[in-house]
């Protein structure tokens, strides 16, 4: 008799989950694993996660932020499956639109159709620069340009009752992380070119 997930987890000190993982890729690699496919215990987010995978390149993709992901598992957790997830936001197509282009897109990739029409992107006009990108006053013609756009973000973040204290610490916590994200990738690059120099 074959082995459920959970107890090739508590014999090997792994996670139901992991164990789930590992049997899978195996299953692709060589054509089958004499184990029982029994539903694994690990809380159903967890699961959702292994059975949606590419959700959160879905949404680099598609730009719709680092913590939709986040929220759609949330949400399908609550809903118990992604159908009855969609169902919900059929009935109720209200809530946070990125959550909502989420569940539309990973649908569409299971279904190759579209529960709704796509989120309408927002037409943000910015001006583009008129100096190079050595010149002083370069950063100054940058913040001109976004400034009217970013208040129109923390207008539409105040009509949502959001604080005018969280709306700020909130845009400087996304900058600051945006930064930090900047100077990571480029020193990935740097190491990057590296590696190639050396060999």
């Amino acid at each position: 008799m074959g082995k459920r997930f959970a107890d090739l987890a508590q014999e090997h000190g792994l996670s139901p989950t992991r164990v789930r993982q590992i049997i899978e890729k195996a299953d692709l690699l060589v054509g089958g694993i004499v184990t029982k496919a029994e539903p694994s215990k690990a809380s159903p987010r967890s699961d959702f996660m292994v059975d949606y995978p590419y959700v959160w390149n879905l949404a680099e993709m598609h730009r719709l932020g680092s913590v939709t992901p986040h929220h759609f598992f949330k949400e399908l957790e609550r809903a118990g499956s992604l159908e009855r997830l969609v169902d919900k936001m059929k009935r109720l197509p209200g809530g946070a639109r990125t959550t909502r282009e989420l569940a539309r897109l990973v649908w569409q990739k299971e279904r190759g159709e579209s529960p709704w029409p796509a989120m309408k992107r927002s037409s943000i006009a910015i001006v583009q620069p008129s100096c190079p990108a050595d010149h002083p006053d370069r950063g100054l013609q940058c913040q001109l340009a976004l400034e009217p756009t970013f208040q129109e973000l923390v207008e539409r973040a105040a009509e949502s009752g959001w604080s005018e204290d969280e709306i700020a610490y909130a845009l400087l916590e996304l900058a600051g992380a945006r930064l930090k994200s900047n100077s990571a990738n480029r020193e990935t690059e740097r190491a990057i070119d590296r590696a190639r120099a050396t060999r």
